[in-house]
């Protein structure tokens, strides 16, 4: 049996991925991207092709020498939280 609720948190769940889909569409559209099934964008960005030798998508310390973003995060100690106090 499901409630009133559990219908509401199904609806919006399918209403954000259906405009997440609608957005990638429409940047895949702009920049020429092909693509064939346009539900694939609910888990996979336009603009990402997933291919780990990628220039655009790869490591940046791979292809640049740059750190990640992690790494530049971790290296921002004004942001720690001290323990101590």
């Amino acid at each position: 049996m499901s409630t009133e609720e559990d219908k509401f948190k199904r609806s919006r769940r399918i209403l954000r991925d259906e405009v997440a889909v609608k957005r990638q569409v429409k940047i895949a559209k702009e920049f020429g991207v092909p693509f064939e099934e346009p539900h694939k964008f609910v888990k996979h960005h336009a603009m990402n092709c997933g291919n780990p030798n990628c220039v655009m998508c790869g490591n940046p310390r791979k292809f640049w020498g740059e750190e990640t973003m992690q790494e530049k995060k971790f290296k921002q100690p004004k942001y720690w939280e001290d323990l101590d106090d």
